[in-house]
């Protein structure tokens, strides 16, 4: 499964907590919230890891499809001023960016000027990959693959609906083997997956109506990655349209990205470039039973991407119901 498709649906629906973050709305002491979500999943990827063994690098892999089980988590202390916050977590107003990841956290209201934050991301939460993607006619291999970064944002600047962040970091394999099966070490070298990672994004929010908001936003990513091959740039667009009524709230979100590798891959003689685009729908329904505190979730979605590569294309599809506690 294709885990951004699945962390962008589980806070898709979280609109009106996204707008609190963003204006600096908040209540002193502590507040979070747990949820849990189940449901189906149907991934085509040649690094989906229940597709261990391909037995052949020109063709895209095999669909697979499984259930699935996903708890996410957040908490924040608010100082007794109310325009201070630590927190720690899956962020909801991050997650319903399409960026999952725990991170530890300051947030500074500057009440009608917009809110600023500095925080850490440890990378304690991995994403699965293949220590040697390009091996062939047995089992590949798992490893763990994660993102250590710095973070800066300044959300809402000046009231102006405009938002702008920062990030730079490094991204980690546990065991990066590349091409160690089949291929001589200069092109090992060529095929290393880490390296220094960095991001820049600016986004616009503004209402529609009272109860209608629109957020576009325009990202450019760069992975100055060991190994020339894999060192690409990205340039993303979104559009998202979120709604509220009494007692609940709907969220449409659209993506498309554009990347490009620096250098011809040594595996096969291009030089990658994919087209990936994605989109995802939510509802939700506080107090379900008159339970306080309580949200029903309903999400769905699909991406793709398109590779100039057969062995790089993806696609993912995702159906799940959950809860939210909030406390």
């Amino acid at each position: 499964m294709n885990t951004r498709l699945f962390v962008v649906l589980v806070s898709a629906f979280s609109s009106p907590a996204l707008m609190a973050a963003q204006s600096g709305n908040w209540q002193p002491g502590f507040s979070g919230e747990v949820s849990l979500l189940t449901g189906y999943s149907q991934s085509k990827s040649q690094f989906n890891a229940d597709y261990k063994q391909t037995d052949a690098l020109d063709s895209a892999s095999k669909r697979k499809s499984k259930a699935l089980f996903m708890p996410l988590f957040s908490l924040q202390y608010t100082l007794n001023e109310g325009d201070s916050q630590f927190y720690v977590g899956s962020d909801r107003a991050d997650v319903a960016l399409g960026r999952f990841h725990t991170e530890i956290g300051y947030r500074q209201s500057l009440q009608e000027n917009g809110v600023i934050s500095a925080s850490i991301i440890p990378g304690v939460i991995p994403n699965k990959t293949w220590q040697d993607p390009f091996v062939t006619g047995q089992k590949r291999k798992e490893t763990d693959t994660y993102i250590q970064a710095l973070r800066f944002q300044f959300t809402n600047i000046m009231n102006s609906g405009f938002s702008l962040e920062v990030a730079g970091g490094k991204q980690k394999l546990d065991k990066e083997r590349s091409g160690q099966s089949d291929f001589d070490t200069s092109t090992q070298k060529q095929l290393n997956r880490e390296g220094n990672v960095y991001l820049v994004e600016g986004a616009y929010r503004f209402p529609v109506s009272r109860t209608l908001f629109v957020r576009t936003g325009l990202n450019h990513t760069r992975l100055s990655a060991d190994g020339d091959a894999m060192s690409y740039q990205a340039n993303a667009l979104e559009l998202g349209l979120f709604t509220r009524w009494q007692q609940s709230s709907m969220a449409f979100n659209l993506s498309y990205q554009v990347s490009q590798h620096d250098k011809t891959s040594p595996v096969f003689a291009k030089k990658q470039k994919d087209h990936e685009w994605g989109a995802f729908l939510a509802y939700s329904y506080a107090e379900p039973f008159g339970w306080n505190n309580w949200e029903l979730v309903s999400l769905s979605g699909y991406s793709r991407k398109n590779s100039n590569i057969d062995f790089y294309d993806e696609d993912s599809l995702m159906v799940s119901v959950g809860m939210t506690y909030k406390f």
